[in-house]
């Protein structure tokens, strides 16, 4: 004799199959929130990099290397500027402007931080490099310690940690840097 599944089997093997499925889906869709996350934190170091590399050693469009190149972040804005400091006043003109980089799928910058003064009250961050000195000078030399901060849309953050002496990391909690 052979037996079969009851509808009513069926149907509860369908609904434990559609539970364990949707968990699976919802975790994974966290995990690449956090993976894209970090990402953009390090592509924001990277842009850091960049300036320090470029303040260091690149010539620029006159021919020398005396003008500085930086980094300017604006709290609440998806979008962050690469410059070149030709009036040599440590802050970002529009004209200085050589690149806009734009956070993806709706990430924000937010907060921006003093982490020696302050503390997450800084509605912008200027950041410059000016050869020979690999050092970051912040804000004008203001601040020694600052931390941008890149928000999710669904509220996951990372922290984009920054040194005066040109070192960077990025971190999950800001209290990791508040050492």
């Amino acid at each position: 004799m052979i037996h079969g599944f009851t509808l009513i089997e069926m149907l509860v093997t369908v609904a434990i199959f559609a539970l364990i499925s949707s968990v699976i889906i919802t975790r994974n869709s966290k995990f690449d929130d956090e993976v894209l996350l970090t990402n953009m934190a390090y592509d924001v170091a990277l842009s850091v990099r960049k300036a320090q590399s470029y303040g260091i050693n690149v010539r620029t469009d006159q021919g020398g290397f005396d003008d500085p190149y930086g980094i300017f972040f604006e709290n609440g804005t998806t979008t962050y500027k690469f410059f070149i400091d030709r009036d040599n006043d440590g802050f970002y003109d529009a004209n200085e402007l050589l690149e806009t980089y734009t956070l993806g799928r709706g990430a924000i910058i937010q907060p921006i931080c003093d982490l020696e003064g302050t503390g997450c009250d800084l509605d912008e961050l200027t950041i410059v490099f000016e050869r020979p000195e690999p050092d970051a000078i912040i804000e004008r030399g203001t601040i020694g310690r600052a931390a941008v901060g890149i928000v999710s849309v669904r509220g996951g953050q990372r922290y984009v940690f920054i040194e005066s002496t040109g070192q960077f990391s990025i971190r999950h909690e800001l209290e990791e840097v508040k050492e």
